[in-house]
């Protein structure tokens, strides 16, 4: 039997805000679905998590497709790209550094790496939201890391123009460690891990530090 207390929080609870509901709502289906997948989680399930009736859950969102669409935007935002703190342009090592923090700091999250894995799973149902991955979140780093390389290369007396013209191949070893971390999450040792401390070393050979 339902107890008055039991009512009266879940009577609170409906009268949260959008602005607080919708967070929740989101967090509890990343859970969701990383837990039994997005094409066996049903609505009730949902509901049942957040303890909502569904008509509660009904009233932020019509379907599951549009809680996962709303789940990815949320997840694919631009993250804010911290600037360095050190003075420009950076030396080699200050940069590598940057950029190492940077990566790894993010792809360690446990949430990013939910949202990144229903990403990929669900990649042909929200081909549009894959588009804005690229140009919210992917682009914004490799550009911001170009002009950081161009300055440091410089600086440097570096010649070698391949890190300036192609940024990307700067992340690449983070994505690849990423993807293991994803696809075989019990190595040991952890993908990131190991990655981090190669990816500095290679990112200073090839700044020439």
């Amino acid at each position: 039997m339902t107890s008055p207390a039991q009512v009266a929080r879940r009577g609170a609870r409906l009268r949260l805000s959008p602005d607080v509901r919708i967070p929740q709502i989101l967090d509890a289906a990343l859970a969701l679905f990383a837990e039994r997948g997005f094409a066996a989680a049903r609505m009730d399930d949902l509901a049942q998590r957040c303890e909502l009736s569904k008509g509660g859950l009904y009233a932020h969102f019509a379907s599951k497709d549009e809680v996962l669409e709303a789940l990815l935007q949320r997840a694919l935002a631009a993250p804010a790209l911290t600037p360095p703190r050190e003075p420009l342009p950076l030396s080699p090592t200050q940069l590598a550094d940057w950029l190492i923090e940077q990566l790894y700091d993010r792809l360690q999250d446990p949430q990013t790496q939910a949202a990144l894995r229903l990403l990929v799973a669900e990649s042909e149902r929200v081909p549009h939201l894959v588009a804005q991955w690229h140009q919210r979140v992917v682009q914004p780093y490799v550009d911001a890391l170009g002009r950081l390389m161009q300055q440091t290369l410089a600086a440097s007396g570096r010649r070698d123009p391949l890190l300036a013209q192609e940024p990307w191949m700067a992340l690449s070893p983070a994505l690849q460690a990423l993807l293991m971390e994803l696809l075989l999450p019990d190595l040991r040792p952890r993908p990131l891990e190991r990655a981090r401390a190669a990816h500095r070393a290679l990112l200073l050979r090839l700044l020439g530090a």
